[in-house]
């Protein structure tokens, strides 16, 4: 009973505080890596474009004379998740439902289509991309991705590139003779923000970023980074007990390329709105999936009846007393980013394009290491001892029983059968 009893709380143990995390140095003239960052355009209401103004006046047989800027507004909503406040859908739309042929309505289906024609592409978006003042071509490494904040162009992101692909960016720096700055030109509004790898941008979850609205606009801001590693081991333990996961290990039906804890949470939200109004809002979806099928506007005046649209994330945490909550680890490979300094905005007077600057305020010297307190063979070698101080066993003994009753039986056997 004794080496039982030792022996099962060994295995409880043995995952349940198995994982340790510790601060370690770095080598100072280690090279290091710029992190992912992500481009998402801004809605600008003074400037939506002539052709989402052509659009919406063709839904009109008079055209512009009887022009709805309610609906103008209802399609930038849906272009721009991150604009959208609750009840303006129903607010906009139901008062045109019952007006008749003769009249503008909002456009009742296919959202995601409408993104890909009125969204921003990546040569309306972008005119310079450098870094340590080494000029690179953004659209070949800026990817687009339809994110739960909107359309967006990720630098080195694993939601939609690979490490070993032509277009993940060599973003490794030398302290000895390069710096860690990053510079971005734009056309129109965005949005820019430092991620881990394996996140995407969403709406409402805190992450280091800065808006930039006006043409001529400058602006620039400094960040600290201080990466997180893991030992080998780790893996071996599950991810209940290490309280995370690798961007590998994928939840079931997401609709993301690697786990984290932004992709999570659009995905939990996104079962919600499938269990509510049997849709989903289009922008929880990198891509279109036909056991989820995108929401039209029946759909949406659905979500917005629960709340569901646009759903905070305060709500959504496990302890709150919401009746959708949602049970999300942290990524194993997410990073400390914080925020150090931010400027003020100047502006160039007869410059049209808008210029952000990102900028490391010091080069990492310490990580955080998480390490496995115990591995497999460790199990192995300490059930022996357990098996030999109460029993007088150990792991050749087991073998050699196992071996008595089964390999020797058998060639005795056979040895009678022959004498026989």
């Amino acid at each position: 009973w004794g080496s039982y009893h030792l022996i099962d709380e060994y295995e409880n143990d043995f995952e349940s505080r198995a994982v340790s995390i510790v601060y370690e140095s770095i080598h100072p003239f280690a090279k290091v890596e710029f992190p992912t960052i992500s481009v998402c355009d801004l809605y600008n209401k003074y400037e939506l474009g002539e052709e989402i103004e052509k659009f919406v006046a063709d839904l009109d047989p008079c055209g512009m004379d009887c022009y709805k800027f309610e609906i103008e507004t209802h399609i930038a909503f849906i272009l721009y998740p991150h604009f959208y406040h609750d009840g303006v859908i129903r607010g906009r739309c139901e008062q045109y439902e019952n007006c008749g042929e003769n009249c503008a309505k909002c456009p009742a289906n296919n959202y995601r289509g409408l993104l890909e024609r009125f969204g921003a592409n990546c040569s309306s978006m972008f005119i310079e991309c450098s870094l340590s003042y080494k000029s690179f071509d953004c659209c070949s490494y800026f990817l687009p991705l339809i994110t739960p904040f909107g359309k967006c162009f990720l630098l080195n992101s694993l939601q939609n590139n690979k490490r070993d692909s032509s277009t993940w960016f060599d973003n490794l720096i030398d302290p000895a003779y390069q710096k860690p700055i990053m510079t971005i030109s734009a056309k129109r509004p965005i949005q820019v923000s430092i991620l881990n790898e394996e996140d995407v941008p969403h709406y409402a979850l805190p992450t280091v970023k800065v808006e930039i609205m006006q043409p001529g606009q400058r602006k620039g801001f400094q960040f600290f980074i201080e990466n997180m590693v893991n030992d080998p081991g780790v893996r071996d333990i599950s991810p209940r007990h290490r309280q995370c996961r690798f961007s590998d290990e994928l939840m079931e039906d997401t609709a993301f390329k690697a786990y984290s804890f932004s992709s999570c949470m659009a995905d939990c939200v996104r079962q919600h709105q499938m269990a509510l109004c049997n849709c989903t809002a289009y922008s929880l979806m990198p891509t279109s999936m036909d056991k989820y099928p995108d929401c039209d506007l029946k759909g949406y005046m659905c979500l917005e009846r629960n709340y569901m649209v646009k759903r905070d994330a305060k709500p959504l945490l496990p302890w709150s007393d919401s009746n959708y909550t949602c049970t999300c680890l942290p990524s194993c490979t997410e990073n400390d980013i914080r925020l150090v300094y931010e400027s003020q905005s100047e502006l160039e007077r007869g410059a049209k394009d808008i210029r952000v600057e990102i900028m490391m305020s010091n080069l990492p010297s310490e990580c955080y290491r998480r390490q496995a307190l115990r591995s497999r063979l460790d199990a192995v070698v300490t059930i022996g001892g357990i098996l030999g101080l109460f029993l007088g066993a150990s792991l050749l003994s087991g073998l050699e029983f196992i071996y008595y009753f089964t390999i020797r039986l058998w060639n005795d056997l056979n040895k009678a059968r022959r004498r026989q």
